[in-house]
C-alpha cells in the first residue's frame, strides 16, 4: 500500500513503452497543474520545455527554504515535479501552453498545462480548486451558471489542439476534473474522436449545464470518462454526476480526503472500497434536496449568502478558517444572524458541516457551538 510519490519511486524507472499509461499516471499529471509554472513553462506560442528542464528552472526560482514553509493546498506539488523530472517515465515529457488566470473580482480561478508524453498523446491538465475561498465559491456557482473557468477550459482545449494530429487525454483534480469533462463534452467536432480518456478525480458534477448530458456528443464520450472519489467525498458529490465513480480508500479523515496524496494505491491501481461513508452521504442528500427545491435565482442567493459568511472571517482560505481568531469568529456570527431569508437555515447547516468535517473549533463559544445557538434563537 502506498501513495502517489511511492508509485513514482516504484514505477518511475519504466517508460510508457515498457508499461502503458494508466489511471495513476493520469492522477499524477492532473495534480501537476497545481504547480505554479509562471516564468517556467511557456504559454501559447512560446515553445515547450522538458519536464527535467522545467524542474531545474522551477527550483532556481523557488528555493527549498521557500517551499518548506508553504501551507498551500497540494503543497507537495514541487516534490511531485522533482520526482516526475527524475523518472524515466515522464522526465522527457514536454510541457507547454501554460495558462494561469485567477481574479477575485471576476470570481475565476483557472489554470491549465499541456504535457506531451512519450507515447505520442497530449495530456491537458486542468488545475482544480485549492483552498482559496474564491475557488470554492466558483464550485458552488456551477449550480446556477456557466462559470468563467468552464468557458476558458473549452477555449483552451480548442486552441491547444489547433494544428495537432495527435490523440489526447484530459484530466483534473477537484474543479479541474469537472472542467476536463465539461471541455471534452463541448470540444469542437474535429477533436472529439481524438479523446482517448477523460479523468475526474473528486471533481464536481454538472449543475447549470446538466443538459450537456443529453447531447449525442456527451453520450459518445461517456464510456471514455473515468471518475474517482474518496469515501468521504464532498466536492466530488456536489451536483449531478456524469458517471458512476470508483471509490478510493484514503488515510485522511473528513474533507481532508480531498487531498490525492492521501489516496491509497496497490501497485498501479487504486485501493477501492464498496461505498462512500455517512458524512459524504449526508452532504450529498442535503445538497440534492436543497438544490432540487431551489430555482437558479434562489441558488445564487444561497451561494452568495454562504460565502459571505466565510468571507466575513477575514480569511482568504478555508483551511485558515479552522484557526480563525475571536474577531473573525464574531464577524461570521454577526453575518449569519443577518441572514433572515430562506437561505439562512441552509447556510447555518453547511457552516456547521464544514467545521465538523475539518474536526476543528471544538472549544465552547466557537463557531460550531454558536451556529447552534443562532439557530435556536432564530427559531424562538
Amino acid at each position: 500500500m502506498g501513495n502517489l510519490l511511492d508509485y513514482l519511486m516504484w514505477r518511475g524507472d519504466l517508460t510508457l513503452e515498457q508499461d502503458p499509461f494508466n489511471d495513476i499516471d493520469a492522477l499524477l499529471l492532473s495534480t501537476l497543474s497545481y504547480v505554479d509554472f509562471s516564468n517556467v513553462v511557456p504559454s501559447f506560442g512560446g515553445g515547450k520545455i522538458t519536464m527535467k528542464d522545467a524542474a531545474e528552472k522551477y527550483f532556481e526560482l523557488h528555493p527549498n527554504a521557500e517551499l518548506e514553509v508553504s501551507k498551500e493546498f497540494i503543497s507537495y506539488g514541487p516534490a511531485l515535479l522533482r520526482d516526475l523530472a527524475h523518472s524515466a517515465r515522464f522526465g522527457d515529457a514536454y510541457l507547454q501552453n501554460y495558462v494561469d488566470d485567477s481574479d477575485v473580482g471576476r470570481e475565476i480561478q483557472f489554470a491549465a498545462v499541456e504535457i506531451d508524453t512519450s507515447d505520442g498523446v497530449a495530456f491537458f491538465s486542468y488545475r482544480g480548486t485549492d483552498d482559496k475561498i474564491v475557488g470554492w465559491k466558483e464550485d458552488f456557482n456551477l449550480s446556477y451558471m456557466t462559470v468563467p473557468a468552464e468557458t476558458e477550459a473549452v477555449n483552451y482545449i480548442n486552441k491547444a489542439m489547433m494544428g495537432k494530429r495527435c490523440k489526447l487525454r484530459v484530466g483534473g483534480h477537484s474543479k479541474g476534473g469537472h472542467l476536463a469533462i465539461y471541455a471534452a463534452s463541448v470540444v469542437g467536432d474535429k477533436f472529439i474522436d481524438r479523446v482517448l480518456n477523460v479523468y475526474s478525480f473528486d471533481g464536481p458534477g454538472f449543475g447549470f449545464n446538466r443538459e450537456i448530458m443529453d447531447t449525442e456528443q456527451f453520450k459518445g464520450l461517456r464510456p471514455r470518462i473515468k471518475k474517482y472519489i474518496p469515501q468521504t467525498s464532498i466536492v466530488g458529490r456536489l451536483l449531478t454526476n456524469a458517471v458512476v465513480p470508483v471509490i478510493v480508500k484514503s488515510n485522511e479523515q473528513g474533507i481532508m480526503q480531498h487531498d490525492p496524496l492521501s489516496w491509497q494505491l496497490e501497485g498501479k491501481t487504486f485501493e477501492t472500497c464498496a461505498s462512500t461513508d455517512s458524512i459524504s452521504d449526508a452532504f450529498d442528500e442535503s445538497m440534492t434536496i436543497w438544490l432540487n427545491e431551489m430555482s437558479f435565482e434562489d441558488r445564487k442567493v444561497f451561494v452568495d449568502e454562504l460565502f459571505s459568511v466565510f468571507e466575513a472571517s477575514g480569511c482568504e482560505t478555508l483551511s485558515a478558517m479552522t484557526k480563525v481568531g475571536v474577531r473573525g469568529t464574531r464577524a461570521m456570527i454577526v453575518r449569519m444572524r443577518e441572514i433572515r431569508n430562506d437561505s439562512g437555515e441552509k447556510v447555518r447547516a453547511l457552516v456547521k458541516m464544514f467545521f465538523v468535517n475539518f474536526n476543528a473549533m471544538k472549544e465552547p463559544g466557537n463557531v460550531l457551538g454558536l451556529v447552534a445557538g443562532i439557530k435556536n434563537r432564530n427559531e424562538k
